[in-house]
């Protein structure tokens, strides 16, 4: 059952986070709620069902309590057994927040991210129909919002931020249909996403598009330049057959999730799929983590105390639209081989997967005791 909280009085709900205070007020649930558990992820998190209301607050409490530690302890677990490669990162990690809320976020994208985007904005220029917001606005120099980049081989730095700057949190996902939901809104079909095309999708194809033997490495070249042509002016469904079956390059548009996992498997990286362990380096930062799967009732306790006690902004989390992805996860992994399966387990996925219990090595192996598909294009 989902679960909302509506605070009144000065002081606002149970916040989402394990290793901070509770803030104790006057808390009305629409729905009274028990603690059970349910396996989610790879071990058990608490979940919610119907008690009395006297003593709603107190287990739903509880199960926020337990469902937190539970992700915590997993963190702390594999950070100390896999050390410095879960520790690793490549960049400083890049965290926001809005000091009179007291929240810092590291930004995960196709992890919720265009949520939080939304809110952070509305609450940086302090105005509850802001629309438009990108991470560049965030970064924008404005006394409300910092930008901070930190060390991640600062381990001292998790309390400083407690301390000084805000609690920090993230949000993660699965990472199987994160990457596949990454590549379904930026480089599928790419003729409504020139802008990856041009990015990187254009390279891919050109590296790992079968065309044939026949062609030229000019002939090669002038179909590229003439897809791309019609990918910048041209819908997807404007192509006609006769375009698709004379250019290799066009069937379909934008590479395959076949050739998508090629390119990622030898080096390509983008913020929408790197690894959280990459981007946000947990080991080193002492995060409180909600995840996608439950995002609407685990945020529902940050929106309270937002709401209440800063702009009083109308936002909810809007509904996930992630599941549509989930059910298709084997139709695009089905294309793959096993031996790259295995690859892009143990390269991006392996480390995240551990980290937050997610079973992604159960998924992957009942994809490959599966058929293979039979074609590269997957319909979904």
């Amino acid at each position: 059952a989902v679960v909302s909280t509506q605070s009144t009085g000065t002081v606002i709900a149970t916040l989402i986070i394990v290793n901070m205070a509770i803030y104790n007020g006057n808390i009305r649930f629409p729905s009274n709620t028990v603690v059970n558990n349910v396996v989610e992820g790879g071990f058990e998190e608490p979940t919610a069902t119907v008690i009395p209301t006297a003593t709603a607050a107190n287990h739903v409490e509880h199960v926020i309590q337990q469902r937190f530690d539970k992700r915590s302890q997993s963190v702390r677990r594999v950070c100390e057994a896999k050390g410095s490669r879960a520790a690793g990162v490549t960049k400083p990690v890049e965290l926001f927040d809005v000091p009179s809320i007291g929240l810092l976020w590291c930004p995960t994208f196709k992890a919720g991210s265009s949520n939080w985007l939304d809110l952070f904005c509305k609450a940086k220029f302090n105005h509850p129909l802001y629309q438009d917001c990108d991470v560049s606005k965030l970064r924008e120099n404005n006394p409300t919002t910092k930008y901070t980049q930190v060390r991640a081989e600062d381990f001292t730095y998790s309390n400083k931020m407690k301390n000084e700057l805000g609690i920090p949190f993230m949000t993660v996902r699965n990472p199987l249909a994160r990457f596949v939901s990454a590549y379904r809104d930026k480089w599928e079909w790419a003729s409504s996403k020139s802008y990856y095309f041009d990015r990187s999708g254009q390279e891919i194809v050109k590296q790992y598009r079968s065309v044939g033997l026949h062609l030229s490495d000019e002939e090669k070249e002038n179909l590229l330049a003439a897809a791309a042509k019609i990918i910048h002016h041209q819908t997807q469904r404007d192509l006609t057959l006769d375009e698709i079956t004379a250019n290799p390059y066009l069937n379909p548009p934008g590479p395959t999730f076949k050739e998508f996992v090629k390119w990622a498997l030898n080096g390509g990286m983008d913020l929408h799929f790197m690894p959280f362990y990459q981007s946000c380096a947990p080991c080193a930062i002492d995060y409180n983590i909600l995840r996608l799967e439950k995002l609407n009732e685990e945020s529902g306790y940050l929106f309270s105390f937002i709401e209440r006690s800063y702009l009083n902004l109308d936002f909810r989390m809007s509904q996930s639209t992630h599941s549509k992805t989930e059910t298709c996860l084997n139709d695009y992994f089905r294309t793959i081989s096993r031996h790259d399966l295995q690859a892009l387990y143990g390269q991006l996925f392996k480390v995240d997967c551990e980290l937050y219990g997610y079973p992604c090595k159960e998924i992957l192996r009942d994809i490959i005791s599966q058929p293979k598909a039979s074609q590269d294009i997957v319909k979904c």
